[in-house]
């Protein structure tokens, strides 16, 4: 299932967790069904792969980095 794009040139899909591609390097121990992948709009290849969970911290993170102030 392909979840949109973003302009830095990487689409996302969810796909479940036996067509992960980088599995050695999944990082969940939550036993997630389905894993979210960022795909490169230059190669098509799968780029990143974050389980639901993880994928939502990055989220939080990435927002609450966007609203911080400058130090």
């Amino acid at each position: 299932m392909s979840l949109g794009g973003f302009q830095s040139g990487f689409s996302a899909r969810k796909v479940p967790r036996s067509e992960v591609r980088w599995g050695q390097f999944l990082i969940c121990n939550h036993r997630c069904e389905e894993v979210i992948q960022l795909i490169s709009h230059v190669s098509g290849e799968v780029e990143f792969e974050l389980c639901r969970i993880e994928a939502e911290r990055m989220a939080h993170v990435l927002l609450e980095a966007s609203k911080a102030e400058r130090s």
